[in-house]
């Protein structure tokens, strides 16, 4: 089982903090993409309002996330949400540079209360969209290790034996692709 390691050892928020880099951001667009069109779909009357609120939420946060430090007691999520709202707010009142094309299908009142989305399920979202980001970057070997453990809950003799490895090589697997995933959330998750 080879060594899986992503190009750098920085975090994605970290790399987000850094000017001018397309790589961190197409990462998290990929990774918040659908909570935030979700979070949009409630905000909006149709798909096109919501795609224009998502588009909106990605351009104020190109300069809100090189910014962004976390607070005491204020999860990644919580800030997250905020920004979306303010987003929401200034979309609806169509700006005073000029409304776009589909302002009006966002609803008349936006609801402060965050979305009955709770942190655990938040965790959830945001792992298995991590997953499935760096399931790209993983040797097939390591994934059928990690996931056979991990993710199908079997014991490491029974995974290993499978795979015609030690049940040592099938935790190095897990261990080397919960390190990579816990690079790819850290920060993100509160």
């Amino acid at each position: 089982m080879g060594a899986d390691s992503p190009p750098t050892s920085l975090t994605l928020l970290n790399q987000l903090q850094r000017p001018h880099n397309g790589a961190a951001w197409e990462r998290f667009v990929s990774l918040y993409a659908p909570l935030l069109r979700g979070w949009a779909r409630a905000r909006a009357r149709d798909a096109a309002s919501a795609d224009d609120l998502v588009q909106t939420v990605f351009l104020k946060l190109q300069t809100a996330l090189p910014k962004y430090r976390r607070e005491d007691g204020k999860a990644f999520r919580s800030w997250l949400w905020t920004v979306t709202q303010n987003a929401a707010r200034d979309f609806a009142r169509g700006r005073a540079t000029g409304a776009l094309p589909t302002a009006e299908g966002l609803t008349d009142v936006i609801d402060d209360t965050p979305p009955d989305f709770d942190e655990l399920e938040h965790r959830r979202f945001v792992v298995n969209r991590a997953l499935a980001l760096v399931r790209p970057e993983i040797s097939a070997q390591t994934w059928a290790a990690f996931a056979g453990v991990m993710l199908h809950n079997r014991p490491a003799a029974e995974v290993a034996a499978e795979l015609g490895v030690t049940a040592n090589a099938v935790f190095l697997a897990q261990n080397r692709v919960l390190a990579r995933l816990r690079r790819e959330v850290d920060g993100l998750l509160d």
